[in-house]
């Protein structure tokens, strides 16, 4: 589930240059949208933007199934010293923080994420593969799971 908060892609526009060069791997994603399947069933759709001239990069997704959304979350990621750090927050109350890295084609993520208020506190781990026009999410939930961009 909590990768479905994640998303990336490689697209063939040029990428948005980015305020923060640790945000520059997001800038391929920026002004598009992906979608892939969620897990169990449905469609996860992750629609990534720019804030404050490139400060930050927010990404909000939806879960639909049958077209209608029963779930629904917001990642921002910012830069923290030489680190790339989120916070993800979701339509249940629940709040997660964690860090990401970069290295070639590959984004990994690692955290901990309450999914609602009063859920206890579970630690991830995920990884975003980019492959031509898209990404491929690896987490306990979806091994390989393929996104495409839908915009």
């Amino acid at each position: 589930m909590i990768l479905a908060l994640f998303a990336a892609a490689s697209v063939a526009s040029a990428p948005t240059e980015m305020a923060q060069s640790a945000l520059q791997p997001w800038a391929s994603f920026v002004g598009h949208c992906f979608s892939g399947p969620a897990p169990g069933k449905g469609v996860d759709t992750h629609c990534f933007e720019a804030l404050y001239g490139g400060q930050h990069v927010r990404d909000r997704h939806e879960v639909k199934v049958d077209g209608k959304t029963v779930y629904a979350g917001e990642t921002l990621y910012s830069v923290e010293g030489p680190n790339v750090t989120f916070v993800y927050w979701n339509s249940l109350g629940g709040v997660g923080r964690g860090a990401a890295s970069v290295a070639g084609d590959q984004m990994s993520f690692a955290g901990d994420m309450r999914a609602s208020p009063t859920g206890a506190s579970q630690h991830f781990d995920a990884t975003w593969r980019k492959v031509d026009g898209g990404y491929e999410v690896s987490d306990e939930g979806r091994k390989g799971s393929l996104f495409r961009r839908v915009d």
